[in-house]
C-alpha cells in the first residue's frame, strides 16, 4: 500500500487519479456511460449557469432546474404500456441513468452551499464528488466541502489508520449484506406465503423491515470501507435505528446523510418561507414543513403510490410527535407518560418506534399495494 502510494503521488495527483478511476469503472461496467457523463455535464453547466446569473436568494427554481433529469426519469418510470410510446421509450432511455437521484441531491447540496461562494469549481473537481463510486448508487449523501477537504488531503489519508478502519467496516458490510441479509431473503421472505392473512402481512413487514436494515446498512459500510481505503472518509449513515424512542432519533439512526440532507435543504426552507409569510403559528410552521419534507421524500423515491403514501406516513408520525413535544414544553410535564418512570417510557417508546417503522416501511415496500 505504501509504496504504491509513494510511487502514484510521484507522477498523478491525487484528483487525477480519482477521477480516472470513476471513468474507467464507468466505462467498463456501464454498456452507455455517455448517459451518466451527459447527465454529469448538464448538471456542472446549470450550476455555473445558476451562479453566475441568477442572482435571486428563493432557491426553488435552481432546485428544480437541477432535478429536471431526475423527474423525468421518475415519470417515466410510471408509464404502464411503452409498447405504445415508442418515442417515450426512447427518452426513457436517455434518462435512465442508475443512481441519479443521489447524483442530483448532490449538486443541489452543493449549489445552495457554494451559491454565494466566488471561487470557481473545476470540472475535475465536481466529477470527483457527483462521481465518486463507493456512494454513487444508494449513498450516503455526502457535503462539498467535507468531500474536497479529504481530496485535497489526497494521498496523506491513505494510511495504516484509514486502513485499519476500511477493514472494519469491510468485514462487518460483509456480514450485514452477503450474510445476514441475504439469509433473510432466502430463507425467510421467499417462503412467506401469500395469504391475505394478518399474519402474512405482519410476518412480511418485520421480515422486510429487517432485510432492508442488513441491505443497505451492509451497503452503506461497504461504501465507507472502500472510502477509507482511498482516503475518503464517508459519512456514516446508520447507528442502531431500532432503539429510536422518536422520529426525530430514528432520522438520526437510519440513512442518517439523507435526514441530515433533509432538514438542511427541504426543512428549513420551507420553514423559513412560511415564517417570512408570517402565516399559521410557529408549531403550524414546524409540522407543514415536516410533513411537506417527508412527503417529498417519498416523491423522490419514485412517483409510485407507495413510495408517496410512505412518505407522507413518516411525516404524519413527525408532526405527531412534534406537536406532542410542543403540549408538553407548553405543560411543563409529559401529556401521556408523566406516571410512569423514565426506563419504562423508553422501552415504550422503542416498542411504538419500531412498530410504526415497520408499518411505513411495508407500505415503501409496495407489498401492500
Amino acid at each position: 500500500m505504501l509504496i504504491g502510494k509513494y510511487m502514484l503521488s510521484r507522477y498523478l495527483p491525487y484528483k487525477v487519479l480519482l477521477a480516472i478511476s470513476s471513468i474507467s469503472f464507468f466505462a467498463l461496467l456501464f454498456p452507455k456511460p455517455w448517459h451518466f457523463l451527459g447527465l454529469i455535464s448538464y448538471l456542472y453547466l446549470a450550476t455555473l449557469g445558476l451562479r453566475k446569473y441568477y442572482k435571486s436568494s428563493n432557491i426553488i427554481f435552481p432546485m428544480l432546474l437541477l432535478a429536471l433529469p431526475m423527474f423525468f426519469m421518475k415519470s417515466f418510470n410510471i408509464i404502464e404500456n411503452e409498447e405504445k410510446v415508442r418515442f417515450i421509450i426512447n427518452m426513457k432511455n436517455i434518462f435512465q441513468v442508475a443512481g441519479m437521484s443521489y447524483v442530483v441531491f448532490k449538486v443541489i447540496s452543493l449549489y445552495i452551499d457554494e451559491r454565494n461562494n466566488k471561487s470557481k469549481i473545476s470540472p475535475i473537481d465536481f466529477f470527483n464528488y457527483t462521481s465518486f463510486v463507493p456512494t454513487w448508487l444508494i449513498g450516503p449523501l455526502d457535503r462539498y466541502k467535507r468531500f474536497q477537504s479529504d481530496v485535497e488531503n489526497g494521498y496523506q489519508n491513505i494510511n495504516y489508520a484509514f486502513y485499519s478502519k476500511g477493514w472494519n467496516n469491510l468485514l462487518i458490510g460483509l456480514l450485514f449484506k452477503f450474510m445476514i441479509a441475504e439469509a433473510i431473503r432466502r430463507l425467510l421472505l421467499a417462503h412467506l406465503v401469500d395469504d391475505g392473512s394478518f399474519i402474512y402481512h405482519a410476518s412480511y413487514a418485520y421480515t422486510y423491515l429487517f432485510y432492508l436494515f442488513f441491505d443497505f446498512a451492509g451497503y452503506s459500510l461497504l461504501a465507507i470501507a472502500f472510502g477509507y481505503f482511498i482516503g475518503i472518509q464517508v459519512p456514516t449513515n446508520f447507528d442502531k435505528p431500532f432503539l429510536a424512542v422518536n422520529p426525530k432519533e430514528f432520522w438520526k439512526k437510519w440513512h442518517k446523510s439523507l435526514g441530515d440532507w433533509l432538514g438542511d435543504y427541504f426543512f428549513k426552507p420551507i420553514f423559513k418561507d412560511l415564517t417570512s409569510r408570517k402565516i399559521f403559528t410557529s408549531i403550524q410552521r414546524q409540522n407543514i414543513a415536516l410533513f411537506l419534507t417527508f412527503s417529498l421524500m417519498g416523491f423522490w423515491n419514485g412517483f409510485e403510490l407507495h413510495y408517496i403514501a410512505s412518505g407522507m406516513l413518516f411525516g404524519l408520525y413527525s408532526t405527531v410527535h412534534n406537536y406532542y413535544i410542543y403540549r408538553c414544553k407548553k405543560n411543563k410535564r409529559d401529556v401521556v407518560f408523566s406516571s410512569l418512570p423514565t426506563f419504562a417510557v423508553k422501552i415504550i417508546s422503542i416498542i411504538l418506534m419500531l412498530n410504526s417503522v415497520a408499518f411505513a416501511i411495508y407500505i415503501f415496500s409496495g407489498n401492500l399495494f
